[in-house]
């Protein structure tokens, strides 16, 4: 049966949610490994079950990226502090339950032991929205009646309805996985993320650079927020670095066979090839590699690096595949990473019911504790839209949750002002795990500045 528009839309975003979920940091995807006492780079155990006490037990007196962490467990009783969020489930068209259960295990375990804000509790007010542009403006519109203070992002595919609402009123918008443009340039809007735009950058500097590739294949589906970074950062970028030859291929919204793309791209047999697919792609896109026989390495975005993905691709996501994601998986990460890290760990097992710590959560987890970094800053008595705006548009080298410092002063991303911490980390599956291979964190914003 012949897809509609509507339906054809809905394949590509969701390719591009997956895409976007690649700021799901590899700290968590290297610790979801099945098996017995799996460890983390350095070798050291990490947490498989629910702690039997607090999470913070053990951390107390460690630095993380919102502050000290408290010796005790403290209860907030306060008078609630409410903030919103904006997510889309229940429909065939893309359901992201995860990011919004994310979110509440974190403010159970805000309010549980962290001791909220000044002792005032943080309350979710949650809208779901479902592929509707109408839904989306509902929620928009609840947010401002209900007096939230800042508006945590989830996956919005229609936030051209929601987000103009929120730009009308000043309320923020924090976080989440931004899938269109709105969310990338939107003035209320602060994202903690490089989104596609970020990983385009890292695959064709890390390929002319590191690689020395001379002829590169950009792959990427017909879809505006993908081509805009496909073309305007990952193109440009190769180009401006020498790359001799750069060849555009472009795929259909609705494709799932992906071996007449693959031959294209490999056509004229190019030093690397960089995919802009994700979600349901990975699969066919690595095992089609393999069976074409193609030996450039092929860039992907760190969402088919999640451990059922690697799982069932087997070696074909161990040849020449490298993928980007956003938080340090090295055993000489920065050590509130380590901590942010452990914290999460401990936090989605306790409080998550039953939600797997690897995923796309991370990225709503770590909006809110962002968000939370600010208020508690604030304080509570001075929290409100206007000044979380103020105090996140004037953020320089902000410590962010299990992730790179961001930005939000001045643009990282030209043409998208809302990615405030677009840095990547480049990583590679050989023996079973995922090592990195970029000397730390790829300078996104350096790159552009210079080579945009």
């Amino acid at each position: 049966m012949a897809r509609g528009p509507r339906t054809r839309a809905a394949l590509a975003t969701i390719a591009l949610v997956g895409a976007l979920a690649a700021t799901a940091c590899t700290e968590t995807v290297q610790r979801a490994a099945t098996g017995p006492a799996p460890t983390d780079p350095a070798g050291d155990a990490v947490p498989v079950t629910a702690p039997d006490g607090a999470v913070i037990e053990g951390h107390g007196g460690e630095e993380a990226s919102f502050g000290t962490v408290p010796d005790e467990p403290i209860a907030a009783d306060g008078e609630p502090l409410r903030v919103g969020m904006i997510n889309q489930e229940d429909t065939p068209l893309g359901s992201f339950p995860e990011l919004r259960l994310a979110v509440e295990a974190g403010i159970e375990w805000i309010n549980t032991e962290l001791g909220g804000v000044d002792g005032r509790p943080l309350e979710l007010d949650a809208c779901i929205t479902n592929f509707s542009v109408e839904r989306s403006q509902a929620c928009a519109q609840q947010m401002v009646a209900d007096d939230v203070v800042a508006v945590i992002g989830g996956i919005d595919i229609t936030s051209n309805g929601s987000i103009p609402i929120l730009e009308q009123n000043d309320l923020p918008y924090v976080g989440g996985i931004p899938v269109n443009l709105d969310e990338e340039r939107s003035p209320v809007s602060f994202q903690f993320s490089g989104g596609t735009a970020g990983a385009f950058t890292a695959f064709a500097w890390y390929a002319a650079e590191e690689l020395g590739a001379e002829h590169l294949a950009v792959v990427y589906a017909e879809y505006p927020p993908i081509q805009t970074a496909a073309r305007d950062y990952g193109v440009a970028v190769a180009e401006n670095l020498g790359v001799e030859r750069v060849d555009e291929v472009a795929f259909g919204l609705s494709t799932t066979d992906f071996l007449p793309v693959l031959s294209e791209a490999s056509a004229g047999d190019p030093d690397a090839i960089l995919f802009g697919a994700a979600d349901t792609s990975c699969l066919p896109v690595m095992q089609g590699a393999r069976d074409l026989g193609i030996t450039a390495p092929i860039f992907l975005v760190g969402a088919c690096a999640a451990p059922s993905i690697l799982a069932e691709a087997g070696p074909a996501a161990s040849e020449g595949r490298i993928f980007n994601v956003e938080g340090r998986i090295a055993a000489e990460a920065a050590s509130t990473e380590g901590v942010d890290a452990d914290l999460y760990n401990l936090a989605v097992l306790k409080y998550g019911d039953g939600l797997a710590p690897a995923g796309a959560g991370t990225v709503t987890f770590r909006g809110l504790m962002n968000l939370y970094a600010v208020m508690t800053d604030l304080g509570a008595d001075d929290v409100s839209p206007e000044a979380i705006i103020e105090r996140f548009r004037d953020s320089v080298d902000v410590p962010s949750f299990n992730g790179h410092p961001y930005t939000c002063a001045t643009p990282q991303v030209p043409g998208l002002p809302a990615l405030c911490a677009p840095q990547q980390v480049l990583v590679e599956q050989r023996d079973g795990a995922l090592h990195e291979i970029s000397d730390g964190w790829v300078p996104v914003p350096e790159i552009l500045a210079e080579h945009g």
